[in-house]
């Protein structure tokens, strides 16, 4: 099942047996969504060889009528189109600074059926490591971060088999590793066994029967400089 589709059978069951008329004439939801994908990809940012950003922020222009039509699904219908970009973003490997989001405007010069997707730029970012476990993400904004089950840990993890202090995350500002604090059952990366190793962009590391997945990410400066202030850390920047 392609992308597309997916998402269309997402929509059908949003307005039920409605779809098909409501949408026999005029823009088509998932015309919307191949749009957005469009300015998506050709925006796209290419940092490094393993980092490219994109723009969170879109707006797509539509007629009075389509316009009209789409506003009765109401905001579940923003919803999943923004969350279907927000999966494609995922596939592509697009780095996001900011939660993607859609907006639906009038355009007085388009006929009906026409979209125009246009989004804003990205701007200044700061690309920092997070930690995601038990699907809570953790900026790692310190030079070193300790993972364990143990209380003073900066990262409690509470999973069979993870020690005390289990595993330390240092990170100088561009690139990061992960070393073992000696733990009993040790700490894997993407299946192999560490001590010490330097980590790339993405990747899992296994302590215990904990999987914690490692991300650098771009952060919109702002919001960055917000988290940080506390934890001053040298950052490598793009604009």
């Amino acid at each position: 099942m392609g992308f597309l589709d997916s998402f269309e059978r997402s929509v059908e069951r949003l307005v039920g047996g409605a779809f098909a008329k409501a949408f026999s004439a005029g823009v088509h939801p998932v015309e919307i969504v191949a749009a957005l994908k469009r300015e998506m990809d050709s925006r796209a940012t290419t940092v490094s060889r393993t980092r490219t950003v994109a723009p969170h922020l879109y707006s797509c222009d539509l007629s009075t009528e389509d316009h009209a039509r789409l506003a009765q699904l109401g905001e579940p219908f923003i919803t999943e189109i923004t969350q279907a970009l927000a999966d494609y973003a995922s596939v592509r490997g697009y780095g996001l600074a900011e939660r993607v989001s859609v907006t639906l405007a009038i355009s007085g010069s388009l006929s009906e059926g026409m979209v125009d997707v246009t989004s804003t730029p990205v701007g200044r970012v700061v690309w920092i490591p997070t930690l995601t476990w038990d699907s809570v993400r953790y900026p790692v904004v310190k030079k070193s971060t300790v993972i364990g089950r143990g209380t003073d840990t900066d990262i409690h993890v509470v999973a069979r088999g993870v020690s005390r202090h289990h595993c330390e995350i240092r990170w100088d500002g561009k690139r990061a590793e992960a070393v073992d604090l000696g733990s009993t059952n040790g700490t894997k990366l993407d299946g192999e066994r560490i001590t010490r190793a330097a980590l790339p962009d993405r990747c899992t590391l296994v302590m215990g029967q904990a999987r914690i997945l490692f991300e650098v990410v771009p952060q919109a400066e702002a919001s960055y400089r917000a988290l940080a202030h506390h934890t001053p850390t040298s950052t490598e920047e793009t604009s």
